[in-house]
């Protein structure tokens, strides 16, 4: 919202009627006195108004916490998939091969990019898709990245496609009749999973803002109170009229321009007001690239004792 266009036109009216009421209203004359008695009802409306604000920027600031929230349940379920990969690949490497313990962890990586696209809202598929290319390069084989690429839903498809790696890990041969291999299938599953919560719960945030009847009300009557509280405490505050609305319409408006900004939480171009997904991505990217570093250690290291024996 930009607060400047209103707040102007405040001022104008504010400026332009200060003046008015100095020169030619005693603070005893007809007009002054009929303003006065209309000063309760306009604070009613004051009071109305700020209770109003007030819900707005109460569901506003709920819903970007929420959104947190969400992301950091989709951070959790993506670090659980890859450490549990890597650590199942590590303790029995002859049930769980090496080759699903990298795909698990290629989604561990590639679901926040995905998501995060995703969230950012609708644009063109095209730059979309080449920005998931550029973000993901060297992570996905060429077959898996020109499915996730090409698919109309991507954190979908990266959800399918963790689930399709573990059946064929876990459904087929004699994993299906380990009891210890059935429980690992179960927990991996349920995070593979789990990252559909915080996608649905995201998708419903940004999807889904306050009525758009409330929002045009809301700012209409907030802009005839802020215009009408120079008319009626003119003859009361004077010269003092012209900062004190200012004032007031500065407070007020900034309240209603905090409420957009949080309604919304995700932005391409992120502010300090949006949440920084991209960061997100960077993190658990690492994250991931460091527990295969100390796997890949811990091998080399087993190995050479061994070899030493």
């Amino acid at each position: 919202l930009n607060v400047w266009a209103p707040f102007s036109m405040v001022a104008v009216v504010t400026i332009a009627w200060t003046p008015i009421v100095m020169h030619f209203f005693d603070a005893d004359s007809e007009t002054c006195s009929a303003l006065s008695n209309a000063e309760g009802a306009f604070r009613l409306q004051l009071t109305a108004l700020s209770f109003l604000l007030v819900f707005r920027l109460n569901r506003a600031a709920t819903r970007h916490w929420e959104a947190r929230q969400l992301c950091g349940w989709m951070m959790i379920h993506c670090r659980d998939l890859a450490m549990s990969s890597v650590a199942a690949h590590a303790s029995a490497p002859g049930d769980f091969s090496a080759e699903t313990r990298d795909r698990l962890c290629e989604v561990a990586v590639g679901f926040p990019v995905a998501f995060m696209l995703h969230v950012w809202g609708p644009a063109q598929s095209a730059r979309r898709a080449d920005l998931f290319e550029s973000m993901c390069y060297n992570i996905f084989d060429a077959p898996t990245m020109e499915l996730l690429s090409s698919a109309a839903h991507r954190p979908l498809a990266m959800v399918e496609h963790a689930q399709a790696v573990l059946a064929s890990q876990f459904l087929s041969g004699s994993a299906r009749d380990n009891v210890a291999m059935a429980q690992l299938y179960a927990s991996l599953l349920h995070s593979a999973k789990g990252l559909g919560q915080p996608l649905g719960g995201c998708e419903r945030i940004q999807g889904t803002p306050l009525p758009y009847a409330f929002v045009v009300h809301l700012r209409s009557f907030l802009l005839l109170v802020l215009c009408g509280i120079p008319v009626v405490y003119a003859c009361d505050w004077r010269w003092a009229t012209i900062p004190l609305s200012l004032l007031v319409a500065f407070g007020l408006l900034g309240i209603e321009a905090a409420s957009v900004e949080c309604e919304r939480p995700f932005s391409p171009t992120p502010t300090k007001n949006d949440h920084d997904v991209e960061k997100f991505c960077g993190v658990l990217s690492r994250e991931v690239t460091e527990m295969l570093e100390r796997a890949a250690a811990s091998t080399a290291s087993a190995e050479a004792a061994r070899l030493s024996t």
